[in-house]
């Protein structure tokens, strides 16, 4: 069974620019909200989003969610469509690499991982294969428009060399 995830903005907007977008794919089916693909088309206006990534409606009771946490600027329009999507769709994992939304959306009961943890998961797979394409990929990351600290950076670059030695 393949594995489902929803996805917010950051995510598809880092890999994408750090020319890892192909991970994502590997890992499962990927949806994203209407907002979330306005946003991206917003962010990376000479990239466009690949056919694989399904863009899928919210239902009524989702809409109603989002608008209470809109209202109480929990998370932003991307954010909040991407966590009411997941809790919609019931997917095995959520992606953001938003510290904040991904805290919310574990403390609503989903699995959320980001950008880095993307790639670690495909490391330990064995999708990526070396050490040398893996440091590679992290330091294309770090180049993106994702914030990373050096100590989330230091800890990546310490469990690549423990998945790939």
């Amino acid at each position: 069974m393949s594995r489902i995830i929803v996805c917010d903005t950051g995510p598809v907007l880092h890999l994408t620019e750090a020319g890892a977008i192909h991970l994502l794919k590997l890992a499962g089916e990927v949806l994203i909200p209407p907002a979330v693909a306005t946003e991206f088309r917003q962010h990376a206006s000479k990239q466009k989003l690949p056919a694989w990534i399904q863009t899928s409606r919210l239902d009524q009771s989702a809409k109603r969610q989002i608008s209470e946490w809109l209202d109480k600027e929990i998370v932003n329009a991307g954010e909040a469509e991407a966590i009411a999507l997941a809790l919609q769709v019931k997917c095995d994992w959520l992606l953001t690499d938003d510290a904040l939304a991904r805290q919310f959306a574990e403390s609503l009961g989903l699995e959320t991982h980001g950008s880095i943890g993307l790639l670690l998961w495909a490391a330990a797979m064995g999708h990526v294969n070396s050490r040398q394409q893996a440091h590679h990929l992290l330091d294309r990351l770090i180049r993106s428009s994702l914030w990373i600290s050096e100590r989330v950076i230091e800890e990546a670059r310490q469990a690549i060399e423990e998945l790939l030695q």
